[in-house]
């Protein structure tokens, strides 16, 4: 383990103080692994949004049982299947700020495993959204 503190801030001369050349080094490692792993999942969710809108009739709306809305409709399904996208974009561009790999082990530990964790959990809520919406829809026998 390397114990000198390295200068690898983020261009302004400030160095991350308690940081290793270890620490930054794996870090980044742990940053770009998110990187790569957020567009692919990205991507899935969009495809499985894109299959959901051409298939449903556009005014279909998400099942609901209406506990809390008097009028027992859902909400739109071009907007139920937004949230999961929407929180993969943001972990992907949490990824890209300048001092995204400042990361001791426990935090590089979380990265990979609670970031991989969360990005697998939105793929898989897409996916239950949308087996939902298409069954509302008509376009799946429930």
């Amino acid at each position: 383990m390397v114990s000198e503190v390295a200068n690898l801030g983020a261009g302004d001369g400030s160095t991350p103080e308690g940081f290793t050349t270890e620490d930054l080094r794996l870090g980044k490692k742990a940053t770009k692994f998110l990187r790569a792993l957020s567009p692919i999942a990205l991507v899935a969710c969009v495809a499985i949004a894109g299959f959901v809108l051409l298939d449903v009739p556009w005014d279909t709306r998400m099942p609901y049982d209406g506990e809390y809305d008097r009028s027992g409709r859902g909400i739109p399904m071009q907007i139920a299947m937004l949230p999961c996208m929407l929180l993969l974009i943001g972990i992907w561009r949490a990824g890209t700020t300048p001092n995204a790999h400042h990361m001791r082990k426990g935090s590089r530990v979380g990265t990979y495993i609670l970031g991989s964790g969360l990005i697998a959990v939105c793929v898989v809520g897409q996916w239950v959204i949308a087996e939902s919406i298409l069954e509302a829809g008509g376009c799946l026998v429930g």
